[in-house]
């Protein structure tokens, strides 16, 4: 069902209202990344995070075909936990959602492309727990 996604340590947090707002775990050097089932008005969608060396790339993909990523547009922002968007450090995408469907080697070189050290100066370690940075997703119709 959720299996190898975040939705596991996340179950009873509900994902159907945006923008949605979480923190995300920095990928270790042994993960390759993380991935999160999104439903926005019935519509489900998978927020992906993969580690291609030296970047880190995130999309938002519709569980649909390509035609049907032409109706949504979707906004993704990372940053600095507790900065809500609002410091100097925030990377930014906005565009269509990917089909689920599409190659995996062209999802790698879609979607918010942020480099390794980029991403290490807006994460944090917080309560000796993790190192993350705050993500922000929208989907509008």
């Amino acid at each position: 069902d959720c299996q190898g996604s975040l939705n596991d340590n996340n179950k009873d947090k509900e994902n159907d209202e945006f923008p949605f707002v979480m923190s995300y775990p920095l990928a270790t050097e042994n993960e390759s990344g993380w991935g999160f089932d999104l439903s926005w008005k019935g519509v489900h969608f998978y927020l992906s995070y993969e580690k291609v060396p030296p970047f880190h790339v995130f999309n938002v993909q519709l569980i649909g075909n390509a035609a049907e990523c032409q109706d949504y547009e979707v906004h993704i922002a990372v940053y600095r936990p507790g900065d809500e968007m609002k410091g100097k450090d925030v990377q930014r995408f906005s565009g269509e959602p990917l089909s689920i469907n599409m190659e995996r080697e062209m999802k790698k070189q879609s979607g918010l492309i942020v480099s390794h050290m980029q991403l290490e100066n807006i994460s944090a370690e917080v309560d000796d727990g993790p190192i993350i940075f705050g993500m922000t997703i929208n989907i509008k119709k």
